[in-house]
């Protein structure tokens, strides 16, 4: 089985596709509507969809919840935590943690949107 797509709700569709596009190598594959829903594409296939919420309805979500993309090694991780601050965004500190015994080098950065975003690599 294989994870086919996400469907997030966005109040800020074309700027959280724009945080996807220019700083995680997603390509857009279309926007429809006022910039109500937008299709986003991985590199492996992946689709990544974002939808403004129905009127008059938040976009929200429950603590924690958040989006995790690994990169291939901690040094990259430093990379684009350092690529997301000069780009104005405001990436939390790069912290090496161990959960359920896996390994991790990770930072935080609230996306556009409220989305929280997590990038990470394993780490020996």
């Amino acid at each position: 089985m294989k994870l086919n797509h996400l469907n997030l709700i966005t109040s800020e569709v074309a700027a959280l596709a724009g945080f996807f596009t220019s700083h995680f190598g997603f390509e857009l594959v279309a926007m429809r509507g006022k910039d109500a829903f937008a299709i986003l594409r991985g590199a492996d296939g992946f689709a990544l969809n974002l939808m403004a919420p129905g009127k008059g309805e938040p976009a929200t979500y429950p603590d924690n919840f958040h989006v995790g993309l690994f990169v291939g090694s901690p040094e990259l991780v430093h990379a684009k935590q350092a690529e997301l601050t000069e780009a104005g965004f405001a990436p939390g500190e790069v912290e090496d943690l161990a959960r359920g015994g896996f390994k991790s080098t990770t930072f935080y950065c609230m996306a556009p949107g409220g989305i929280l975003v997590e990038v990470g690599s394993s780490r020996t």
